[in-house]
């Protein structure tokens, strides 16, 4: 065998040959691809007209909207056209006003709040001289004087008038500390509500280019937050200024059922000088026989003596936190007339504003409940 070298075969493509293909491929693709692209855009070109024609439609649409509205308004008496959106006035941007709702809620509920403190001290008094009262009518059924039968069923009856009264109070008491207790909540999901607005509405710029509304507006769900803080509110006090005429009826009818026990014990007894209000402890002094007697005599009379003065300063404080409702309600109206009467108001305040003066309002009536219960709880202890 012979050790001479194989002879190499030549190539069947020539590099220059590839090289050429490769770039006929190339540019072969890149034709097709902006034909592609070309054919494409031909097709799009009347969607992207449409698409920019809405665009600027709703860009310009603000501007020219009352110039429209001028001039389609003939024919908004036609059915179906008095519907659309030409013939709806635009509504202008009503007033959203969180710290004056806020500074109105504090100032009230921290002067109620305080009143209900002595309310409920005094319903405690009033409850214990309701049982003095009846173990008075029970002296003067068992007496000797002349009218004893009708003044004992008149101490009855009073007594029985003052159980009422003091559960009325203590209503009252509970009614305004729920009534705390519902507007703290109501704020605190009016301020989260606030915080999430700009997160839960649409895109303006979405909503700019689209024919129909996505949803509500930053705006409108912070003005939905405030018309339902000031409904809830106005609620709220209706309840509460129910309950505390009920308890100014109630203590004005004491008065009554007293002048009447009044008139009928100086005709029992023209000698006597005592004081209205001390009526009933004058009365207990002449049937109490002596004190050894009977037990807690002087708790007794002491606790009848300070019922006329018990009542007055129970309807002092009703009437008080009555006409501190009376004017939160006021203040509400007010409000309620400005958001009614956006025109009359001025500049829009910042989201930032609004959720501080939540935030201050929340910790002052939170500040405002727990000194309450302290002091509740402290003039528990010490009258029991």
């Amino acid at each position: 065998q012979s050790n001479r070298p194989k002879a190499q075969k030549a190539p069947v493509v020539s590099q220059e040959e590839l090289q050429e293909a490769l770039t006929h491929g190339a540019f072969f693709t890149a034709r097709y691809l902006l034909d592609v692209v070309k054919c494409s855009i031909s097709y799009m070109r009347k969607p992207l007209s449409w698409f920019f024609f809405l665009w600027m439609l709703a860009s310009l649409a603000p501007y020219v909207s009352s110039t429209l509205r001028n001039a389609f308004a003939p024919l908004c008496i036609l059915p179906g056209i008095s519907r659309s959106a030409l013939c709806i006035p635009a509504q202008p941007a009503k007033p959203v006003d969180f710290p004056r709702l806020m500074k109105a809620q504090g100032s009230a509920f921290e002067q109620i709040v305080a009143e209900s403190i002595g309310g409920s001290e005094l319903s405690i008094e009033v409850l214990k001289a309701e049982m003095a009262t009846k173990d008075l009518s029970t002296l003067v059924r068992h007496s000797e004087l002349q009218s004893r039968d009708l003044l004992a069923d008149l101490l009855y009856i009073f007594a029985s008038n003052a159980k009422k009264t003091a559960r009325g109070l203590t209503k009252l008491n509970a009614k305004v500390a729920g009534a705390v207790d519902e507007v703290l909540s109501l704020n605190n999901y009016a301020m989260v509500t606030i915080e999430g607005a700009h997160e839960r509405a649409p895109s303006p710029l979405l909503q700019a280019i689209m024919p129909f509304k996505l949803g509500p507006s930053a705006e409108e769900i912070i003005l939905d937050a405030f018309t339902l803080a000031m409904e809830e509110s106005e609620q709220v006090i209706s309840r509460i200024v129910i309950e505390a005429e009920i308890s100014r009826q109630n203590l004005e009818h004491m008065d009554v059922e007293l002048s009447s026990l009044h008139e009928i014990i100086i005709r029992e007894n023209k000698d006597t000088n005592a004081d209205r209000d001390k009526l009933l402890g004058d009365l207990w002094s002449k049937l109490g026989g002596r004190r050894g007697e009977i037990r807690g005599y002087d708790d007794r009379l002491a606790l009848l003596n300070e019922l006329g003065t018990y009542r007055k300063k129970a309807l002092a404080h009703v009437t008080a936190a009555l006409q501190t409702l009376h004017a939160l309600s006021d203040d509400l109206e007010v409000l309620r007339e400005r958001v009614a009467a956006p025109g009359l108001v001025g500049g829009k305040i910042p989201i930032q504003i609004h959720v501080d003066s939540i935030q201050n309002g929340l910790d002052r009536l939170k500040e405002g409940r727990t000194r309450a219960r302290e002091i509740g709880e402290e003039t528990v202890r010490r009258l029991l």
